[in-house]
């Protein structure tokens, strides 16, 4: 592929530098955990609609730029260089992506409009306890006209602040997306603290009906609409790990040449340059491996291996990243007056976010040992 972006993805990601630079500051963000318990800064996210930023891959037909998945992961690059506190990812990629992809004129018109003005919020339900988020044991059984769903969904990132919900259900025919909204009857959730300090939702469905109208895409034995949503779901978690460990060794950079030991700045000892070395590396791997992957998804490729490596990279590498730049700060990086701790806690939390690198590499082996190895 080439990695060279184009002129409107330049600008892209040019819009969302300049924005989030501005506004989600670490000043902004001490200031915004200390009085809102859910870390969600709404005046950022109206900028984010009134630049533009929220619809980059919503239809033009509903007042979005009618871009892709690359383009966005762009925006998310941004969003976790600057550890903002918005549900861009949740929002636009969990359930925004799969909603423009597989939704119906009346489903996309009914949700995508409010999310690219910043003032409705879908997002994606794609985590069960100790189940694999390609095969749910939430289910939906045919009810009259509609469907009745039943289970529970774990870890559900913005689910406390979500409007809508898309929730993978198996049913007798196969796997199948539904959207439910917040305020469904059935319908509820609780708080789960997390480490990076951005609460997650436990969703319990009990008997919750929906329409026929609400299932979006096809119901299939494959679960092919899910297995999509889940592969750029899985891209999307790892631009935000790259925007984030590029921002982890810049920080590291800048604080190891002003640091100084022995008259002289730590960066020039031989092992801090060397650890510092290999966490660019691995920052540049995590972004050229999401972007592979990115790009063949927008092309419509086979894209399983490159989402496999992409996120082993993201979790395997940006834990090296973020440990490497906390060490070489000593005290200094555990300081919650720093900025970098929400790097760290952050990563942590993408690390596991559909599967840490150990599940990765199990899902890496089964696809070369079904299709061989590449030539």
């Amino acid at each position: 592929m080439d990695f060279d972006l184009t002129d409107e993805q330049e600008a892209t990601a040019e819009a969302a530098t300049k924005l989030l630079a501005d506004k989600s500051t670490p000043e902004a963000l001490r200031a915004l955990e200390q009085r809102d318990d859910l870390r969600f800064d709404r005046d950022l996210w109206a900028s984010m609609a009134g630049a533009g930023l929220l619809g980059i891959a919503v239809p033009e037909e509903h007042g979005g730029a009618g871009l892709g998945l690359l383009e966005l992961c762009l925006v998310l690059q941004e969003v976790g260089r600057r550890t903002a506190a918005v549900p861009a990812l949740p929002v636009l990629a969990f359930a925004g992506l799969p909603i423009a992809r597989h939704g119906t004129p009346e489903q996309q018109a009914r949700i995508l409009p409010g999310m690219t003005a910043g003032t409705l919020l879908p997002v994606a339900a794609l985590v069960e306890p100790l189940a694999d988020p390609l095969v749910p044991t939430t289910t939906a059984k045919p009810d009259g006209d509609g469907w009745v769903l039943e289970g529970t969904k774990t870890n559900v990132l913005a689910g406390l602040i979500a409007d809508v919900f898309v929730i993978p259900a198996s049913t007798p025919d196969g796997i199948g997306l539904f959207l439910v909204p917040g305020d469904a009857e059935g319908l509820t959730r609780t708080r789960q603290e997390t480490t990076s300090g951005t609460p997650d939702a436990l969703l319990v469905l009990e008997g919750v009906r929906v329409g026929a109208g609400d299932v979006l895409g096809e119901i299939d034995a494959g679960g092919s609409t899910l297995r999509s949503t889940v592969e750029e779901a899985t891209v999307a978690a790892c631009a935000v790990a790259a925007g984030l460990c590029a921002e982890a060794v810049r920080i590291t950079g800048e604080y190891t040449t002003s640091r100084e030991q022995f008259g002289r700045p730590i960066a020039t000892f031989q092992a801090v340059g060397q650890r510092a070395a290999d966490a660019y590396v691995d920052s540049h791997a995590i972004r050229l491996t999401m972007l592979q992957a990115a790009w063949r998804l927008s092309a419509g490729y086979p894209a399983a291996r490159e989402v496999a490596v992409a996120k082993y990279w993201a979790s395997a590498g940006g834990q090296r990243v973020v440990h490497a730049a906390s060490h070489l700060h000593g005290g200094v990086g555990v300081d919650r007056d720093y900025p970098l701790h929400r790097y760290f806690l952050l990563a942590k939390e993408l690390e596991l976010t559909l599967g840490g690198g150990t599940r990765q590499l199990v899902n890496l082996g089964r696809i070369l040992a079904a299709e061989g190895a590449p030539t």
